[in-house]
């Protein structure tokens, strides 16, 4: 893998991604952040096994695909050196070895497969951004911390031919967002906290309507 991206733009997308990651793995591959090159774009994906986040990166060049896994603390670490200037970065698959100014590497073919939706019964519409940060702004601060009932631990959204509904409790409060949309859909599903939290802070840079598929 050989490819010459922004030091900043690459920087922004592992920032966003690192948010993901926990301190406490229970695989060591999982301090990693997996890149994936393909067709000039560079695919970030962090994981803690429950949450998955994926951010894309379109590279100024690129002379060959590949697949590795690069640390997430001194990838970040090192980014931070560098002012916005172009970096080339090597990969050897052979030795697992990343270049730029430093070198580390685990196979990136290890890295925990993310889950794939059942295609018989997976489900997809487009939802208003604001529309989806403010239910999650107005319910997520209701959402339980409880080991013993994981249902409380996110926020319920129920989803309705023309309106998204938004509820969260703790079992002391109870919340509870309604907003008209036109779905055309009926259906409903649990927004874990994490994700939730997580998407507070992508949303509020997004304008185009968000594609949601469970």
């Amino acid at each position: 893998m050989k490819f010459v991206v922004s030091s900043t733009a690459l920087l922004n997308v592992l920032q966003t991604s690192n948010k993901v990651v926990s301190n406490k793995n229970t695989l060591p591959i999982l301090d990693n952040f997996l890149f994936e090159l393909k067709d000039g774009v560079l695919k970030i994906t962090a994981s803690d096994l429950e949450t998955t986040m994926i951010g894309t990166l379109k590279v100024d060049s690129m002379e060959q695909e590949g697949v590795i896994a690069a640390p997430v603390k001194l990838m970040i670490d090192s980014l931070k050196e560098f002012s916005e200037q172009p970096l080339t970065i090597e990969a050897n698959e052979s030795t697992w070895e990343i270049q730029i100014s430093w070198k580390t590497g685990t196979s990136g073919l290890s890295y925990p497969t993310q889950p794939a939706l059942d295609e018989e019964t997976k489900q997809e519409i487009s939802v208003d951004t604001n529309l989806l940060l403010t239910g999650i702004n107005k319910t997520i601060f209701a959402t339980a911390d409880d080991e013993l009932r994981p249902v409380m631990n996110g926020v319920y959204v129920n989803i309705e031919p023309q309106a998204i509904t938004f509820v969260a409790t703790d079992a002391h409060k109870l919340v509870k967002y309604a907003a008209s949309a036109e779905t055309g859909t009926t259906a409903s599903f649990i927004l874990p906290k994490k994700p939730a939290n997580l998407l507070r802070g992508v949303l509020g840079k997004e304008d185009a309507d968000i594609r949601m598929e469970f």
